[in-house]
């Protein structure tokens, strides 16, 4: 089984957190910017150039606030570093290399965050507890779906 780490971005700016939109045959929903990380790449330099390549926005890379383990592609155990990260200033460029489901890049409220297509799905309660009541239970959160 290969493994393969991927850093991902909680970038918060007022109030709301910037997502990547990808569409299939269901329909539409969101990740967390971000990507798999290259061989001698460190996740920090990984996460602000997957975040510039997706988004369009150059990212300070901050917090390690969540550490996620997937196993759904067959052969290969996923290893994602959640990091809070903030936008260096607002400018935005058109992404570049864009992943090949997705159709775009949106803000999303916090205030709504546990009823939008968010994944993974356990994501969302997390990131609502941390940034609005103040609060982390955990770093390792484990396989959740």
């Amino acid at each position: 089984m290969k493994i393969r780490n991927s850093a991902k971005a909680i970038i918060i700016h007022d109030q709301k957190l910037l997502v990547t939109k990808l569409a299939d045959e269901s329909g539409f929903f969101y990740l967390l910017p971000g990507g798999g990380q290259e061989a001698g790449e460190k996740l920090q330099d990984c996460l602000v150039r997957e975040c510039r390549e997706e988004t369009g926005y150059e990212i300070e890379v901050h917090d390690l606030l969540f550490v996620r383990e997937c196993f759904k592609d067959e052969g290969i155990h996923r290893i994602e570093f959640m990091f809070k990260a903030e936008l260096v200033n607002l400018k935005h460029k058109v992404p570049f290399n864009r992943d090949d489901a997705q159709v775009g890049v949106e803000w999303i409220s916090l205030e709504n965050v546990l009823n939008e297509p968010l994944f993974p799905v356990e994501l969302r309660q997390r990131i609502a507890v941390a940034y609005k009541e103040g609060r982390q239970e955990r770093v390792y959160i484990g396989e959740i779906e």
